[in-house]
């Protein structure tokens, strides 16, 4: 399991650098656009002073968005939901499985949300162990009973252990920021006033400059946000899977989270809890319809309960392999024990 965590964590440092990558090149983008208007891109020089201020402010709000993923991304995943923070008082029997599920993963205590929807889900959130949230629905937890709830915070809790919410929560966080400047590139180009003043000086030269960067702009501006958004949901559902094995070490039942994925199974409300949570959900939330797409990051549900179910002989990562090969007709899952 220690491989998976440094593997996530490689992969965290992969994706700050690859949203980095796209960031500083809308940025030259944005700055490209407005030296084609101000006469210096082009037909004079490659890179004039508005492309390298494009850069530079890329550069800044790379800066600002590893900030806030690293310090506030749990508050950012929250923000825009009716979240309420749970006390111990307020709700004894959720406060008590998260403090049982510390013990049985040594993870500190998170702090416990609970989101005012009918629709059944539940997420996990945060940069790190010491900074992470687990949020649950009001529909979920007024409809699972205590053997279910904790079988639903274990695999929650199993996010928070093998460090997927710091890929999710950084990915999510720079994956915005890239879609809105992505966006912002496509409107100044298609919508504003493109290089009247250069182009008219520069003649046929700087035309093809034009179609150059158009063509050049096109693909950042269609591929950018896309290319960000594959980054964010190649979380892998095999995440996901693991996150289930993991749970079932922490309960040492598989059917506490194969009942709870059950009822889960039938939820038919619509829950929109942004494209940053979306994926960190226990299950696909329901938008407005279930599409199997390319950027699905969940497996589909009646596998995973099927393998839950299957496991007859025991609870060790090893049994869920097996189970799963019979599920599934593969075992691509990583080849290391949890039992550390």
């Amino acid at each position: 399991m220690y491989e998976l965590i440094a593997k996530n964590k490689r992969k965290s440092v992969i994706v700050f650098l690859a949203m980095g990558l796209i960031l500083l090149i809308l940025g030259a983008g944005l700055g490209f656009w407005f030296d084609i208007n101000s006469g210096y891109g082009g037909y004079n020089t490659i890179i004039g002073p508005y492309t390298i201020i494009g850069m530079l402010i890329a550069l800044v709000l790379w800066a600002v968005q590893a900030w806030i993923a690293y310090k506030k991304g749990a508050q950012v995943v929250l923000s825009g939901m009716d979240a309420k923070e749970l006390t111990k008082e307020e709700d004894p029997m959720m406060y008590n499985i998260i403090e049982e599920l510390t013990m049985a993963s040594g993870l500190p205590m998170p702090k416990i949300y609970l989101i005012n929807t009918p629709a059944m889900n539940a997420f996990a959130a945060g940069s790190k162990p010491e900074n992470s949230v687990v949020a649950i629905t009001a529909g979920l937890r007024n409809t699972l009973n205590r053997h279910e709830i904790q079988g639903v915070m274990a695999h929650e809790m199993s996010h928070i252990y093998n460090r997927d919410v710091m890929y999710m929560t950084f990915a999510g966080v720079m994956m915005c920021t890239i879609v809105m400047l992505s966006q912002v590139l496509t409107r100044m180009v298609f919508y504003g006033r493109m290089g009247g003043r250069n182009r008219s000086s520069s003649g046929g030269n700087n035309g093809l400059i034009y179609l150059i960067f158009i063509a050049v702009v096109v693909i950042l501006a269609l591929l950018g946000g896309t290319v960000a958004q594959l980054f964010y949901f190649s979380l892998s559902r095999k995440r996901e899977y693991l996150a289930d094995t993991m749970a079932v070490k922490f309960t040492q039942d598989p059917s506490a989270l194969a009942d709870a994925l059950q009822k889960i199974s039938g939820d038919t409300e619509v829950f929109n809890p942004g494209t940053t949570a979306a994926a960190m959900c226990i299950n696909k939330p329901k938008i407005k319809e279930h599409v199997t797409n390319l950027y699905s990051t969940h497996p589909p549900i009646q596998k995973r309960i099927a393998i839950l179910r299957a496991m007859s002989e025991g609870t060790t990562y090893e049994n869920y392999c097996k189970a799963y090969q019979t599920i599934m007709g593969k075992n691509d899952l990583p080849k290391f024990k949890t039992e550390a």
